[in-house]
């Protein structure tokens, strides 16, 4: 206690000194600035703009910054019931300086600086240093008033910073930082590189770029090609991505899907049609033009126009342009692709309560668009769904969610996230079980802190193949995003380098 009573006095010894010292230039600013802290407003503000303007990185951090800002807050508020601290005697202070009158609560910690410093540890985690630079010069600015104004000690700035650092470390452990996205992983160059590239050496002849070359575009545009482009082209045509490819290459020979057309059937038509595939959609697409190449031995060009094109990022295709000029440059590589029941699969197939949060999340998406229908989707999952008894490996257990990807996934926390091989022969398992009792706090605890210690249900491993067995009805099956329908029991293989793709360029 004597130790306690000695820090308190040097604690209120250097508040005299601060205050006494005082800056008159700021006290006509210093109450105004305080009361715009109040409430998180300034961190609800960057926030908000770096989601508005940032990309998935930059919102990833605003998110994380922002949790931690909360979690301070409602610790400090919390220390502050646990303490009877009084204010500092606002006496001696320059009226000015006063935001406000009166104080009842504790002195210690104090929640501005502590939301504030939790903030800017939240934001250094990954931002930019120009935009860490700020955000940590504000929370700097933010204890200094607390100070100057004269309603809070040294002492409790320090402790509410230090409840800060404490809650920004504690959601780095749910929300940590989002590694680099470098796309474009290891592929199986083909062995001959004098061989001539299907398609391309027409080219030789006179033809035109793009001959033999059949385009299936799945349309996410109303606008109508001009004519002197459309003329020829079979089928209803859009624009945007179509019009694009028809300019870059103009003697390929560009397919439309409709709503009315057999995906399957278009794609095998179009590759048996030409010397090579070229598909312009989102991964399920994607998918179906990979069992028309492989069906047909045709090299398979992904040009990315869906919502998500995880295949074609991992090719390093991250842009129609991009996929475009991997066609020009002309260089071909081989990549493993997943069979599961009889389906191919480039990027994942799941089974447990993903497909039917995939299939609500269908039902809701032409109503509110595809990310609202996924949070709806995942909230009543959280809420309603029930684990599906499976048998994996021959191991009973009920499963919350599994998923089982192309070539081993970098983890991020529990999340699968890049691919750095394309050619590693490998499956990625990863099963959540259900555990009683409180099977669903279990899981989700699992999944946010398992990073830290092996939970009993939460297994992955790596796998040449899969077998599972479902005995209960419906029996679904999330591939590449796409809901089917399975058999009781489920074959998850390999087939190594399969499949030959266009990618970019060594050093594009």
């Amino acid at each position: 206690m004597r130790a306690l009573r000695a820090i308190d006095r040097l604690d209120r010894r250097v508040h005299r000194f601060v205050t006494d010292l005082g800056a008159p230039a700021l006290d006509p600013y210093t109450p105004k600035f305080v009361q715009a802290t109040d409430n998180m407003a300034p961190w609800f503000l960057v926030s908000a703009t770096l989601a508005a303007t940032g990309g998935p990185r930059l919102r990833r951090t605003a998110l994380r910054a922002m949790a931690a800002a909360a979690a301070a807050n409602a610790l400090s508020a919390g220390v502050k019931h646990l303490t009877d601290r009084t204010r500092p005697d606002l006496a001696g202070v320059p009226r000015t300086r006063i935001p406000y009158r009166d104080y009842r609560s504790s002195s210690f910690p104090s929640g501005h600086t502590a939301a504030a410093v939790g903030y800017a540890a939240g934001v250094a985690a990954d931002a930019p240093r120009p935009l860490t630079a700020l955000v940590a010069v504000l929370a700097g600015t933010v204890a200094v008033s607390r100070v100057h104004s004269g309603v809070h000690y040294p002492g409790d700035v320090l402790g509410g910073a230090a409840i800060g650092l404490a809650a920004a470390l504690a959601v780095r452990a749910v929300v940590p930082p989002r590694p680099e996205l470098a796309y474009g992983a290891e592929t199986l160059p083909e062995d001959d590189h004098r061989a001539p590239v299907p398609g391309r050496d027409a080219l030789s002849r006179g033809a035109l770029p793009g001959t033999g070359v059949t385009a299936v575009v799945n349309p996410r545009s109303a606008d109508v090609l001009p004519a002197a482009v459309a003329e020829g082209l079979p089928g209803p045509v859009a624009g945007g991505t179509p019009s694009r490819i028809a300019r870059a290459l103009p003697g390929a020979t560009i397919v439309a899907l409709s709503e009315e057309d057999d995906i399957t059937e278009v794609m095998d038509r179009a590759a048996a049609a030409g010397e090579v595939l070229a598909v312009a959609g989102g991964d399920g697409t994607v998918n179906a033009g990979a069992r028309a190449a492989l069906e047909h031995d045709r090299p398979l060009l992904v040009i990315p126009d869906g919502t998500l094109n995880n295949f074609a990022r991992t090719l390093g295709l991250t842009s129609v342009d991009a996929a475009l000029r991997a066609y020009s440059d002309g260089r071909l590589a081989r990549v493993d692709v997943g069979e599961v029941d009889g389906r191919l699969f480039l990027n994942t197939a799941s089974f447990g309560s993903y497909p039917r949060m995939v299939e609500r999340r269908d039902r809701w998406a032409p109503r509110i668009g595809k990310w609202p229908a996924f949070c709806v989707a995942l909230w009543h999952d959280l809420r309603e769904v029930d684990p599906v008894p499976a048998v994996v490996d021959g191991r009973p257990t009920k499963v919350w969610w599994a998923f089982v990807g192309n070539c081993r996934y970098r983890t991020h926390a529990r999340v699968p996230a890049l691919r750095e091989s394309l050619v590693d022969g490998r499956l990625d398992v990863r099963v959540l079980g259900a555990r009683s009792p409180f099977p669903r706090v279990r899981a989700v605890v699992d999944v946010l802190l398992g990073r830290y210690w092996r939970g009993e249900g939460y297994r992955e491993r790596t796998a040449r193949e899969l077998v599972l067995t479902l005995p209960e009805e419906p029996r679904l099956l999330a591939v590449d995003g796409e809901v089917v329908e399975g058999s009781r029991t489920v074959r998850f293989s390999k087939r190594s380098a399969a499949l030959r793709v266009f990618v970019p360029a060594a050093g594009a």
